[in-house]
């Protein structure tokens, strides 16, 4: 390599390597995109879904018999211990015990009946419900998508205070895209509506 070309080398580097620095500090910091939210009412849009009323419908009816059925239950239970009472005096011991252990088994029975009430009928509500909340959850994800948002909130949580623009509120979007495959369902309001004039017919 001639002799003028090894000079001209580290002034080459003396002058590269000086403009990448400046050029590398005054590289901007690449920002992430903005995270888009939305938020949506899903009690009114489960009050718009016309399914609603048959779904609640069979689910009193199914509560009304399983009351039903303690109750009965409970009354058996009155009678028998009526009739162990007015029967006592003229049983052998054994046979008064053997009535005794008997309706006690009958009154655990009626109790666990009691206890487990509540939980059984909120099972079947939440049975007969599922199949209309996976709808809302696949119209949300659906409209989600398509408006381009990343994160959507229930504003009807319970505990959960949002005060937030009607124009990320996307019910009516949602309740839509419900209607796509049913046309037959109701608006958001009409759908609210409906749900007060039940509530002042069952107060009524």
């Amino acid at each position: 390599m001639p002799i003028y070309v090894r000079n001209m080398i580290p002034f080459v580097f003396a002058f590269v390597l000086p403009a990448t620095a400046s050029a590398q500090g005054k590289t901007r910091p690449v920002r992430a995109p903005a995270t888009r939210i939305a938020i949506f009412d899903s009690r009114m849009v489960f009050d718009s879904m016309p399914e609603r009323s048959a779904v609640e419908s069979e689910f009193a009816l199914e509560q009304a018999k399983a009351r039903t059925m303690v109750s009965a239950a409970s009354d058996s239970l009155r009678l028998a211990l009526d009739a162990l009472v007015q029967a006592e005096e003229r049983l052998t011991p054994r046979e008064r015990e053997a009535g005794k252990l008997n309706l006690r088994a009958r009154e655990l029975l009626v109790e666990q009946m009691l206890e487990n009430l509540d939980s059984v009928v909120q099972q079947r509500l939440n049975e007969l419900r599922g199949p209309l909340l996976l709808r809302i959850r696949e119209a949300v994800r659906t409209v989600r998508v398509r408006q381009g948002y990343q994160l959507v909130i229930d504003r009807s949580t319970e505990g959960l205070e949002i005060d937030a623009d009607d124009t990320i509120d996307i019910t009516r979007a949602i309740v839509e895209e419900l209607r796509r495959a049913r046309p037959d369902s109701p608006t958001p309001a009409e759908g609210a509506a409906h749900r007060r004039t039940e509530s002042r017919g069952v107060r009524s």
